[in-house]
């Protein structure tokens, strides 16, 4: 097969994370992940990027490659990502691939109220003689109360670029998407809900869903078979 399927981690992904599932892709098609800065070997950039610098980091990435019939495959962060630069630049790949995809960043979710109101209780209660102690551990069990566990996982540079790109929403473009797209989605994905799957094929107008029975978020990792499977078929 000449084509190759680039893969653009989520949030915290790296190659390390999408191994199993590239062994399974590397038996059909050729495939490369590409590291994001802040993750696997990759540095942190010094400002403070967005999706577009992100984007742009893909896009230099895959040229750099000199590979043709690009498919790109996009998960939740890298699939923000990977729908911005395929409705900028329409010639970077053959096909798209969407799974998890944060498109949509909606400005007052319930989720990143409650997130903030306690990350901001927790500053003022932390201040407190004798609790400061149990500082990181609470905080870990607050932000994962208002499921925003990346948070916890970041400092410097690196929590500004999140705090940036979760008030990035990039829905506007997928209008501006011409290539065939499969949006690929886990049934009970409790961290970018089926309903934005949907609304996500629905604005793509090339767009084909498929939804992964009782599939959570990471489907390349715990529902990998099926969810390569479904690729496959997709791109031949």
């Amino acid at each position: 097969m000449d084509k190759t399927l680039i893969i653009i981690p989520g949030w915290g992904g790296d190659k390390s994370t999408w191994q199993q599932a590239q062994t399974l892709f590397s038996k059909h098609i050729e495939t490369i992940c590409i590291e994001l800065p802040c993750f696997g070997d990759v540095p942190c950039p010094k400002d403070v990027w967005g999706v577009k610098e992100y984007a742009n980091f893909v896009e230099q990435s895959i040229q750099a490659l000199n590979k043709k019939n690009i498919v790109i495959l996009g998960h939740s962060f890298g699939g923000q990502v990977a729908t911005y630069l395929v409705a900028k630049n329409n010639t970077i790949a053959k096909k798209l691939i969407l799974s998890g995809a944060a498109v949509y960043r909606p400005k007052r979710s319930i989720r990143r109220g409650l997130f903030l109101v306690l990350a901001k209780c927790g500053t003022l209660v932390f201040r407190l003689p004798f609790i400061s102690q149990f500082e990181s551990i609470a905080k870990k069990v607050l932000y994962r109360s208002a499921q925003s566990p990346d948070y916890a996982n970041t400092e410097g540079i690196k929590r500004d670029i999140f705090k940036k790109i979760i008030r990035e929403d990039v829905s506007n473009h997928l209008k501006d998407i011409t290539v065939p797209t499969l949006v690929i989605w886990g049934e009970n994905d409790n961290y970018v809900p089926l309903t934005y799957g949907k609304k996500i094929a629905k604005g793509i107008p090339k767009a084909t869903l498929t939804v992964i029975e009782k599939g959570n978020h990471g489907l390349h990792l715990k529902h990998t078979s099926t969810f390569v499977t479904r690729i496959i078929d997709f791109i031949t």
